[in-house]
């Protein structure tokens, strides 16, 4: 649980209010480390998944023996839609993983990081096969064919544990808008979302203020044709919540971002289908609010209807920017939810409430870390490697 751990060097920082401490840590499946590293294998897939069908669209690959012939029949011209595959269930996941397997040879050519995401399948294929009575997990949809102007991200279904989850992919390369979206840093307005506006005051009755390139990838994309992200993920979602699953949401980076302002407009909706608490595990996630955003997440935190854990590692600038919004009238951001900060040999858990992150900090951590150990702690593989070391006590 989140409050049983406390390393030798470092004291654990339990957040505040307790209860939302015991909620995160009664309703996990079996102990923190299961979840998350869940949570933590989709976030790399979405990424190699991409890669393949980037490729496979544009000629590089030949699928004709891996993929299903009417999934082959559609993905080059449309977004994959696969939830009426196997009498409703989807494409399940040992499909997937035996068409990225199918194609080792040219993954390894587009994946730097091939090795890893080896290891990882063979991990997800152990679990699944545990039972080999039937599959428990299954790709929904997965939308990246329009990722030249929008954010790519998937939905994944475990029948086992009852869970839809939407996972999104972090920044690529610049043939996407996703570093045009990191860097527009100014300050958007996102509408306060109804369950929380008899409990805020003043202007946070109407909106607060988050980042605005991570808020218009989502709600307000202009170069979006068609639905925007929000609306197709509700869409995309709602049939299987309906069925009596829980959502998460998870992603690494960029994808974190957009994870943690996904969660809070789901978790803060008066729609009637959307159930409660929604649950968000991000990885190496930006600053992606002000304090505003912050007072009114911890709000949801106290009102039970969302859970978020953010997991970093210690010497990863990523999570200490942007520290302060562009534009005029400048203000720091902040970070929410409860944050697992990971070292070589031990971790922390805290709350912003309760350990006074702000600009110090984050300006400290930034500057003097070494440029070199940018891409090694920002990775997910050092973030497996590290929650692996402590798998007994997380």
């Amino acid at each position: 649980s989140l409050a049983k751990y406390s390393p030798e060097r470092h004291a654990a920082v339990i957040p505040s209010p307790q209860s939302d401490t015991n909620r995160m840590s009664t309703t996990m499946s079996n102990n923190l480390y299961d979840d998350s590293i869940r949570m933590l294998w989709a976030s790399k897939l979405v990424y190699s998944f991409a890669k393949l069908l980037q490729e496979g669209r544009a000629g590089g690959l030949d699928l004709a023996d891996t993929f299903p012939p009417e999934v082959l029949a559609a993905y080059k011209d449309e977004r994959l839609d696969v939830r009426d595959l196997g009498e409703g269930n989807g494409l399940s996941f040992n499909a997937v993983l035996k068409i990225v397997v199918a194609n080792a040879e040219n993954l390894k050519k587009i994946e730097p990081e091939f090795e890893y995401v080896a290891k990882m399948i063979e991990k997800i294929q152990a679990v699944e096969n545990a039972d080999e009575s039937s599959d428990e997990l299954f790709l929904e949809t997965f939308s990246s064919i329009d990722a030249a102007t929008q954010c790519v991200y998937g939905v994944l279904k475990d029948t086992k544990n009852k869970r839809v989850t939407v996972v999104f992919r972090g920044s690529t390369d610049f043939s996407t808008r996703d570093w045009q979206t990191n860097l527009s840093a100014q300050l958007e307005g996102i509408k306060t979302p109804k369950l929380l506006k008899d409990g805020l005051e003043g202007e946070l009755k109407k909106r607060v203020l988050v980042h605005r390139g991570f808020y218009e990838y989502i709600f307000d994309n202009k170069r979006a044709k068609g639905d925007q992200r929000y609306d197709m993920i509700l869409n995309d979602i709602k049939p299987f919540v309906e069925q009596g699953y829980k959502i998460y949401v998870t992603g690494h980076s960029l994808g974190a971002a957009l994870s943690s302002l996904l969660a809070f407009k789901l978790a803060g909706s008066d729609k009637s289908w959307i159930p409660k608490p929604v649950t968000c595990i991000s990885y190496a996630s930006p600053m992606v609010g002000t304090d505003g955003f912050r007072t009114a997440f911890t709000l949801l935190e106290q009102m039970g209807h969302i859970r978020y854990l953010r997991v970093n590692n210690d010497a990863d600038t990523v999570p200490t920017i942007p520290p302060f919004s562009l534009g005029l009238k400048r203000r720091l951001m902040k970070h929410v939810g409860i944050n697992l900060r990971l070292y070589d040999d031990s971790f922390i858990l805290s709350h912003p409430n309760s350990n006074g992150w702000g600009f110090v900090n984050a300006v400290r951590n930034s500057v003097l870390k070494p440029v070199w150990s940018v891409l090694k702690y920002h990775s997910l593989q050092t973030h497996e490697e590290r929650m692996n070391a402590q798998k007994e006590t997380l």
